[in-house]
């Protein structure tokens, strides 16, 4: 049974997708619905001006996590949003033990294969690494 459904979302395109599918298996199961948001911060270490750079990011996505909450709102469900900082895929996957999520659902930005190949996927890293249920919401 499924109890709590974690959506990563980043803002992109395929945002409104994944919350869309979130919401419905939020609702099917009658299950907590939380969403965490990364900030990439990998590039940024021991370099003082893209820290104000991640510090200004971090500031702006207070529009985009109020825009998920009135999407999800607009959906009918509710969400708890929370906000990371490092590596999306490992955050992703810790933010989901931390609160227990039965299911993951994370979107697929469609990269060619050999753009994946080169630059990593998350979505890939969260299948192959998740210790819960993953749903990959395609493009």
């Amino acid at each position: 049974m499924i109890k709590k459904v974690l959506a990563a979302f980043d803002g992109s395109e395929s945002t409104d997708r994944v919350l869309g599918w979130a919401v419905d298996m939020a609702g099917l199961w009658n299950a907590e619905l939380h969403g965490v948001y990364v900030i990439e911060t990998g590039w940024s270490e021991g370099d003082v001006p893209r820290e104000l750079i991640i510090r200004a990011l971090e500031e702006s996505s207070e529009s985009l996590t109020a825009e998920v909450q009135r999407k999800v709102s607009e959906l009918e469900g509710s969400i708890t949003v929370h906000q990371r900082r490092g590596h999306p895929g490992d955050e992703i996957i810790q933010c989901a033990e931390e609160i227990g999520a039965d299911l993951i659902v994370i979107g697929s930005t469609g990269k060619s294969r050999i753009k994946s190949i080169l630059l990593g996927s998350v979505s890939s890293f969260v299948v192959m690494h998740s210790p819960v249920a993953t749903l990959v919401v395609k493009p």
